[in-house]
């Protein structure tokens, strides 16, 4: 109790499964944090601040202080990346806010808003 949370929600790269995970701040910080996806059960690194799957000189080590996922896409991608940290919002860390694209993903988010102007313009059509 009183410990802060994080959560990811992520696409398997092996099955391309879309998952969500929490894990205490702590160990994203301070620890290492490995997420499972639940239907390939592949094992995917989020943090490894202790060195024990990564190298210091390895991207995404972030300056010393470890490597997590968050700076590794960050070096990747550049400020574009749709990784950002997101912690729990009241004190006993029940609360998440996500977006509906948070949990579809990008790519059917995008469908979803192409599919939805197609119906539009087709009702207007018909007018």
């Amino acid at each position: 109790k009183g410990k802060k949370l994080y959560a990811i929600i992520y696409t398997c790269t092996v099955c391309n499964t879309r998952s969500a995970k929490k894990f205490t701040q702590r160990a994203y910080h301070h620890g290492v944090v490995m997420v499972r996806c639940p239907k390939c059960q592949n094992l995917h690194l989020i943090a490894d601040r202790l060195g024990f799957f990564t190298d210091k000189d390895e991207e995404g080590s972030g300056g010393g202080g470890g490597w997590d996922i968050e700076t590794y896409v960050k070096q990747k991608l550049g400020q574009e990346s749709n990784i950002k940290a997101s912690s729990s919002n009241d004190e006993e860390g029940n609360v998440l806010e996500l977006t509906m694209e948070d949990f579809l993903g990008e790519d059917i988010m995008e469908e979803i808003q192409k599919e939805h102007w197609l119906q539009h313009d087709e009702n207007d059509e018909s007018k």
